[in-house]
């Protein structure tokens, strides 16, 4: 698992690319929360790079929305392959978290302060190949 941060204004984007499982979640999730000890408000996770993700990275994520609604910040996601949105929508998800195609989309909507509706969007076709899928 690698991760790469970026700033945009007053938006930190996150991008995790690999597995997000549970050898790695444990670190994602002390980055994540270092970040909003830190005062970060505004996050994106840019899945764009994102191969797998397990139950407990699913956990992560909340633990993450959790602690910014409690400091009025908002997160996003960006950018997941068709295979990580459909977990997201097996998991009943995609009703919680504000799912964008790209990370300006997912910037551009943590800056409008617009609350959260659920949107239907589904990747295409052309997303990262599920590495667990048989040829």
């Amino acid at each position: 698992m690698e991760a790469r941060e970026e700033k945009r204004g007053d938006v930190k984007i996150v991008g995790l690319s690999g597995r997000l499982d549970a050898n790695t979640s444990p670190a994602v999730e002390e980055r994540i929360m270092s970040l909003l000890d830190q005062g970060e408000r505004n996050l994106v996770l840019d899945f764009s790079d994102l191969t797998y993700i397990s139950s407990v990275g699913l956990r992560v994520l909340v633990l993450a929305a959790k602690s910014l609604q409690k400091t009025k910040g908002k997160l996003a996601l960006a950018a997941p392959a068709r295979h990580i949105y459909e977990i997201f929508q097996i998991a009943g998800f995609t009703t919680i978290f504000p799912i964008f195609p790209t990370c300006d989309e997912a910037v551009s909507y943590l800056r409008s302060r617009v609350p959260f509706e659920d949107k239907t969007w589904t990747p295409p076709d052309n997303s990262v190949p599920d590495p667990t899928a048989q040829s």
